[in-house]
């Protein structure tokens, strides 16, 4: 638990810095088209549907071996804090949340924060998942998938994900990120913009005993892998844009669709065997989103759906693919800034 209140600190700390860098360049932007809550302070509260998805493939001259395992959909609360340019935002599956028995448990924890500028816009997240079922079950155990329990369960399976992206958006006056991602403004009237951007991903992958159900299989490669890390640097270009309506212009709709190619390389451990590095790779990423809601000068609310694919051997027939998704359901309030907190957010740069 140290270790999650150490990345929480250096989260905070890190943000603080970095908004008070860049306090001074926000260039001006079209009030015909955004209006800013630049001053208010905003508490959300969120509900999330999350799962995380690892499919790997092999091919053999005369068969396809496939793995899909995945997470019993997690149900997680949590609550964001933004004010200005900074958004934070924590997340962790409850006690009371009973997803499909038959699945198997899953423990979950995220975090992630943002500083969303008017040209640029940085976000990253941290995701730990723990318990996965083997979807493609009947493939490899096919008494287990008849049976009342149909899944094979490895509850001590354990990933975990960082993702983060710093992207430029070129239509910065008429199009507004904060609008988009976090109701830190609103749009006004319909716009769009090209992104273009880096992006950096980890995933890591690790069980007790060999990921692989049956040691009858002497051709899957890597039978005792235990552990493997992946690594992917990438560029991106997309497309962002929202798109507000009724007379009000406070109900939106707003998506993105941000690919990329990226550069992957990590490594793996075999049972009996030790550590290798695994071999340097051209891969995909992609970020898939779309959100429906209200903002208005108070409340806002919505609800959104957010992919986040990494696929790697895209030159190969053996390819590797992770996915997290994301189903929330947030409502926020704004709070008019008290006056005695002015001097002290002033001498940090907020």
């Amino acid at each position: 638990m140290k270790f999650y209140k150490l990345i929480t600190l250096t989260i905070l700390l890190y943000g603080i810095g970095f908004s008070k860098l860049l306090a001074q360049t926000e260039p001006n932007y079209d009030t015909n088209y955004i209006h800013s809550y630049h001053d208010n302070l905003i508490v959300t509260m969120v509900r999330e549907n999350k799962s995380n998805l690892v499919y790997m493939s092999f091919n053999t001259p005369s068969t396809l071996y496939e793995l899909d395992y995945q997470t019993n959909d997690p149900l997680a609360y949590g609550i964001g804090i933004d004010y200005k340019w900074f958004t934070f935002e924590y997340t962790t599956k409850m006690p009371w949340t009973k997803p499909e028995e038959n699945k198997g448990k899953v423990d979950n924890f995220g975090i992630g924060f943002g500083l969303t500028y008017r040209r640029l816009a940085f976000r990253n997240f941290f995701e730990r998942n723990k318990g996965y079922f083997l979807n493609n079950t009947d493939a490899w155990l096919p008494s287990i998938a008849n049976s009342p329990n149909p899944y094979y369960l490895r509850p001590d399976i354990e990933t975990h994900t960082y993702f983060s992206s710093l992207n430029y958006t070129f239509n910065y006056k008429h199009f507004s990120n904060n609008a988009a991602l976090w109701q830190l403004e609103r749009q006004k009237k319909r716009a769009g913009s090209l992104v273009a951007g880096l992006s950096y991903i980890f995933n890591s992958f690790y069980a007790d005993s060999s990921i692989v159900p049956t040691t009858g299989i002497d051709t899957f490669p890597s039978n005792n892998n235990t552990y493997f890390s992946l690594n992917a640097i990438g560029a991106n270009v997309g497309f962002v844009g929202t798109l507000p309506f009724f007379k009000s212009k406070k109900w939106f709709l707003s998506g993105a669709l941000i690919p990329g190619i990226s550069y992957q390389f990590g490594h793996l451990s075999i049972e009996d065997l030790g550590a290798i590095k695994a071999k340097k790779l051209l891969g995909v990423q992609s970020e898939f989103r779309i959100a429906f809601g209200y903002n208005g000068d108070k409340y806002y609310g919505g609800i959104s759906y957010r992919a986040y694919g990494n696929s790697n051997a895209i030159n190969r027939e053996d390819p590797m693919q992770i996915t997290n998704t994301y189903g929330r359901l947030y409502f926020g309030y704004r709070f008019d800034p008290p006056e005695i907190r002015n001097e002290f957010l002033k001498k940090i740069g907020l």
